[in-house]
């Protein structure tokens, strides 16, 4: 990530703070998932991480994904993705 990449501490720890955060959930990959991801990746012509982040939450029942990669909410279609630029733009 960017602000451990760049040494950036104070947004490492606003990171930091997120993930340690309530409502925030670690899944296990398992070979359900991993599957899942796999099936997702040829389907909508994903990378892998992309395909395991859609097939992880929905396998968590997540109610959307949330991320800021623009070529992968046009191609997810078995999940909502809230694009962050767009969001930032409404307000």
């Amino acid at each position: 990530m960017r602000p451990y990449r760049e040494g950036d501490g104070w947004e490492a720890e606003q990171v930091r703070i997120v993930l340690d955060g309530p409502g925030m959930h670690i899944v296990e990959m398992d070979r359900h998932v991993a599957r899942m991801g796999a099936e997702i990746r040829a389907k909508r012509a994903l990378s892998l991480a992309d395909a395991t982040i859609v097939a992880t939450a929905i396998y968590a029942n997540c109610d959307v994904i949330v991320g800021n990669d623009a070529r992968c909410a046009q191609r997810v279609r078995d999940i909502p993705y809230v694009l962050l630029d767009e969001l930032v733009k409404e307000r």
